[in-house]
């Protein structure tokens, strides 16, 4: 973040975009509760398509050590 103040400072920053609005509020909480939505909501897919296409099908998320526990909430989100 250091590096985009000091960009901001010296007018070389034209724009930062983040999903988590981390950049306008600094607030660490909500960045790490959009994180894990956007975790859960991989997982969650991942987890689908898997389900179509068989143990072949290879994620990132899959190797997080609570990839169920995320699939298994994004279940009840996901239509």
């Amino acid at each position: 973040m250091k590096l985009l103040d000091a960009g901001a400072e010296i007018g070389v920053l034209k724009d930062v975009m983040d999903e988590g609005d981390y950049w306008e509020k600094r607030d660490i909480k909500a960045l790490v509760a959009e994180v894990g939505d956007w975790n859960t909501m991989i997982a969650g897919w991942a987890g689908r398509l898997k389900d179509s296409f068989g143990d072949g099908l290879v994620s990132e998320i899959a190797k997080y050590p609570n990839f169920e526990h995320l699939e298994a909430k994004a279940e009840k989100r996901l239509p």
